[in-house]
């Protein structure tokens, strides 16, 4: 399905004030209808061939959730809460979607279904608890929920990124130093060395190489790897495997691939805590989780659980012999199953993960430092020892 022409309009409301925003239709009549239906007069439309999605972080949703809740606890009603948030909010981007929402909800549609047209901002997991919350009657308890679920969700994010982000920043920094080496000093050796007349060492003449095929290809290898970024990020097939390739990849690493394992798994056991705890129904539940575990071995494998569960199979034996989770996951599951009391004991189990998470990040940033100093060092080291290589050599002669 292609997605509808985005039109940007401007119009009154019933009292004669202004008004703007943007509105997805199949046709410009068919936009000045739908606006007219919202209570929009005088309407001005403008079509935006080129209307990039808006960029909202994962922590803004999760503020502006726990702003909800707290506004629907107090008793303000659904259309009038969205109205105070998409007035508040201090993102640009989450405060036109807001407003978006408030304008379906006005029309008659069921908030879920309103935030279920929002795809790429509102998870499988957040339509999902909504649903339950209105059916139930309880959307502020259910919101207040939701909103501890994603702050957890983006600590764990934040942890890991947090663990990852000085051995990345050192690893650029020294990369580039390599490169401005290769680049620019090699070359000033290299027409050092023609002077002398004699045959360069290997060492030598493997970084020599090495620059030259930087100097000519790098720019051409640059625009590649643009390139691959572009194709990596459109949603197809070929990508899709791709991202399934690498995370199995991940995972197999020695060290990187228990902090990720960790992190998952104490995703997905929050997560499945949460909407179990709503009351959704756990074959209903397993697919908002497969979206929200972000990691595409995990989302196929809770897709497979989901598959047995619904055949008869309990959640701790499919566990089980997807040997993806730690034991004592499977054990906490099976006995919650056992017991009625799944929900409590996956909260649990996801709390003991974010333990396991923060020693796993501990340990791997007190290796990766010195690690990534001492190889790093030795690359530099190599490079400059092999330039001066060939002149140490001539000393010797004279």
């Amino acid at each position: 399905m292609t997605t509808p022409p985005t039109f940007a309009w401007k119009g009154h409301d019933a009292q004669g004030r202004p008004a703007q925003g943007k509105i997805q239709a199949n046709n410009a009549a068919l936009a000045q209808a739908l606006l007219r239906r919202q209570g929009w007069h005088n309407v001005h439309l403008q079509r935006l061939w080129w209307n990039p999605a808006p960029r909202v972080r994962t922590r803004d949703v999760a503020q502006m959730t726990r702003q909800l809740a707290a506004l629907l606890k107090a008793g303000v009603p659904v259309l009038q809460s969205l109205h105070m948030l998409s007035r508040s909010l201090a993102s640009a981007a989450l405060t036109d979607i807001i407003q978006s929402v408030h304008d379906d909800v006005a029309a008659g549609q069921p908030l879920h279904a309103a935030l279920a047209r929002h795809p790429a901002h509102f998870s499988g997991l957040y339509i999902s608890m909504v649903q339950a919350g209105e059916s139930a009657g309880i959307l502020d308890t259910l919101m207040e929920r939701l909103a501890s679920t994603l702050e957890k969700n983006e600590a764990l994010r934040s942890r890991v990124r947090s663990a990852l982000t000085y051995p990345l920043a050192v690893m650029v920094i020294a990369t580039a130093v390599l490169v401005m080496i290769l680049v620019f000093v090699v070359p000033v050796f290299q027409d050092v060395f023609k002077s002398f007349g004699a045959e360069l060492p290997w060492a030598t003449q493997l970084v020599v190489a090495l620059s030259d095929a930087l100097s000519t290809s790098g720019p051409a290898a640059l625009l590649a790897a643009v390139l691959l970024i572009a194709w990596l990020k459109r949603p197809n097939r070929q990508t899709s495997a791709f991202q399934a390739w690498l995370h199995r990849s991940l995972l197999k690493m020695p060290l990187l691939g228990g902090l990720i394992q960790s992190a998952v798994v104490a995703r997905w056991t929050q997560t499945l805590s949460a909407l179990l705890g709503a009351g959704v129904p756990l074959t209903e539940a397993l697919g908002p989780v497969a979206q929200a575990c972000d990691h595409a071995v995990f989302a196929r494998v809770t897709e497979q659980l989901q598959r047995q569960v619904a055949q008869g199979s309990s959640l701790s034996e499919a566990m089980a012999r997807s040997a993806r989770f730690p034991p004592m996951i499977v054990q906490l599951c099976h006995t919650g199953e056992e017991t009625g009391s799944m929900d409590t004991l996956l909260a649990r189990a996801g709390s003991l993960m974010e333990n396991e998470l923060d020693d796993r990040v501990n340990a791997l940033s007190s290796l990766l430092e010195p690690l990534i100093i001492v190889v790093l060092g030795g690359l530099i080291g190599g490079i400059l020892v092999a330039m001066y290589l060939p002149i140490f050599r001539l000393g010797q002669v004279f």
